[in-house]
């Protein structure tokens, strides 16, 4: 039998112990945290709790939620849905309103008082593009590459802390 040894248990951790112990491998999962779940857990004794890991369901969202349903978890029941929030220690950023999503988005960014006008029109012209292609992109093109355009304080606000 196989034997490997994954480090971390945050989300690529988990995936990665998960599908070597489908093959049939024998995996010890080496995590130094108290808790698994890397980035994507609660930030603990945080009042109002935060939730962390909010981007992992944004940037890999298929992904996660298969992930979640094949170890028997029920993202129904187990995760909290709400409209996309971002909150800095000294400031609000973007908010999305509930309801459909283009809506949403489009409301949330054209209310997004931390940006200026001509930021969130950049903004809206590249996410527009996005949409257009898809959401897809040359898959040799890093975050960074393909967000170089992006107004700054929409990459220090939304892209960077990812």
């Amino acid at each position: 039998m196989t034997r490997i040894a994954v480090i971390g248990g945050g989300w690529a951790g988990l995936a990665a112990a998960v599908e070597a112990v489908s093959l049939g491998a024998a995996v010890t999962l080496f995590e130094m945290a108290p808790t698994l779940g890397g980035r994507a857990r609660s930030l603990e004794g945080s009042e109002p709790a935060l939730d962390n890991g909010q981007h992992i369901l944004i940037g890999a969202y298929t992904a996660s939620l298969a992930l979640m349903r094949r170890v028997g978890a029920d993202p129904e029941a187990d995760l909290l849905r709400m409209p996309l929030r971002l909150r800095y220690p000294d400031r609000e950023t973007l908010t999305l309103p509930a309801g459909l999503p283009t809506l949403a988005f489009l409301r949330g960014v054209l209310g997004c008082a931390a940006w200026s006008w001509p930021d969130r029109m950049r903004f809206l012209m590249a996410s527009s593009g996005w949409t257009m292609r898809g959401f897809r992109c040359d898959p040799a093109l890093t975050v960074a590459e393909l967000c170089a355009r992006l107004p700054r304080a929409v990459r220090d606000d939304l892209i960077d802390p990812l």
